[in-house]
Formats: structure tokens, sequence, C-alpha cells
């Protein structure tokens, strides 16, 4: 196994975790992207399942910016938090997201090992990246108002059957899912021998987050691995959303209608 070159990744741990003290643990990673959607589900995950705060990590990769909420500051950080599993689910949950991305290849790849190596230290067995799959308004608007799709790539046969199983999921064929949300766990697959998948809520790019894809990717992987949760938290923003969308298929159409209306290409998103 390689070792995690650290240089520029800092660590505060506020648990120590020892492999023996987990339940057949899995991660759940869902990192910034097109409409947020890795990062929303993640954040919501942690928030329902009332998860404990593990880890801050730190990247010198990051953009060079501090974050100020309500007049206090901080520099731009990854966060990594525990669910401890119910007698009646099989695996304990370590999530993972962060404010940004790293911004060059080179950082995405340390950072990647940096993260692989840590589950692979807690044994972790599955990684499963959730992020956004854009598509064209056609496309979109080909399924809508049935629950976002859900595009699916693993690291081996089996995964993918067991992920493919799940209604509306779709095997996405060819392509490329760009960013750490695809890099981290192709790379806990490829160097560390954990078994890994990359789940892609369908959205549409002029959506600035969207809810309604983080839900759908959560009550698959939810599933999944077993976890006894519900998301109605996010209910309010998903009706906003679903404003958003209606009115946007209203533009759609009408721009259609006039001859006026041009379509953005597909294409596949970390």
């Amino acid at each position: 196994m390689p070792t995690p070159d650290i240089q520029s990744m800092y660590k505060r741990r506020f648990v120590n975790l020892e492999s023996q003290s987990l339940k057949s643990p899995v991660a759940v990673v869902g990192l910034p992207g097109i409409a947020n959607v890795g990062k929303v589900a993640v954040e919501t995950l942690v928030h329902v399942l009332e998860a404990e705060h593990v880890m801050d990590f730190f990247s010198s990769d990051f953009p060079p910016r501090v974050i100020v909420q309500q007049g206090i500051a901080r520099v731009p950080k990854s966060t990594i938090h525990l669910y401890r599993a119910a007698p009646d689910e099989p695996h304990d949950v370590l999530t993972l997201t962060a404010d940004f991305q790293p911004s060059s290849g080179s950082g995405v790849f340390e950072y990647a090992d940096f993260v692989a190596g840590e589950l692979s230290a807690l044994d972790v067995k599955e990684v499963y990246a959730l992020a956004a799959y854009e598509q064209g308004y056609s496309e979109y608007f080909e399924s809508y108002p049935s629950p976002p799709r859900m595009y699916v790539s693993a690291s081996s046969e089996r995964l993918l059957a067991k992920i493919s199983s799940i209604q509306g999921s779709v095997t996405t064929e060819e392509g490329m899912v760009v960013g750490a949300n695809g890099i981290v766990p192709a790379w806990a697959s490829s160097m560390y021998d954990i078994e890994s998948a990359c789940l892609l809520g369908e959205t549409l790019g002029i959506i600035k987050v969207d809810y309604r894809a983080a839900k759908a990717l959560l009550e698959n992987i939810s599933s999944l691995i077993g976890l006894k949760a519900h998301f109605d938290v996010i209910d309010t923003e998903i009706s906003k959303v679903i404003e958003f969308i209606e009115w946007a298929r209203k533009e759609v159409t009408s721009r259609d209608d006039s001859g006026e209306g041009t379509h953005p290409p597909d294409s596949y998103i970390g």
C-alpha cells in the first residue's frame, strides 16, 4: 500500500478511531460540484444521523480564501463524521465533505491519496461518491417529474450489479467523472483495494443547489447500505427547486415554440 504524502495536508483529530471499534464501515463522499448535489447530500446525512465530528483536514491546494460567517473567519476545510450503526443496521458510516475541491490536478490526486489512506486504515471496504450528472434540457424533461435518475459506475461488476438493481439507476456506459468526486473513489479502489462507486444524480446546470437530486441520492444510498433514515428535513428546499424547474420548463417550451431555444450538451460532473 502506498503511504500518503501529506506535506500539503494538515489534520485536526477530535476522535481517535480504531478499526476494531467500527462495524463493517463504509464511506460516503460528497464534495462541492455542479448544483452542489453531493455536498448537500452528505451535509444532510450528517445532520439527520447526528453523526459525530471525527476530523478536519486542510489542503494547501484549496483556494486561498478565508470563509466568514456572521463575522467569524475560518480557513476552508474538509470534514469527516462518523455515524455508528443501530443494532439493526449493517454498517457504520464515515462521511466526507468539504468547503472546496482542490484547485489543481496534482492537488486532487494528493487529496484522494490522503482520504483513501485514512479510510483504508479504518478498514473501510466500500466508498460511495455522490455527485451530479448534468443533463441537457430535452433529456432532463423527458423523465421529469419522475424522481431524478441516478447514473452509476463502480470499480467491480459485483458492486455495479448491486447498485444497478435500484429503480431509476442508469449504468454510465462511457464518459468521465470530473474532479475529486470521481478521483477519490477510483483512487481508493486502484491503490488501496477498496471497492468504490460513483452515484450521479440527474440535474440541470442552471439549478444552483439541487436538493431534489440530493434527496434522491440519499434515499438510494440508504437503501444500498441499509440505513434507516428519512430526509424530509429538506422538503421545503425541494419545493423551491421544483418551482424553479417548472419555470425553466415553461421557458424552454416557449423558446422551442418560437425556434429560439438552444440546449446545452450533456456532461459528466464531479
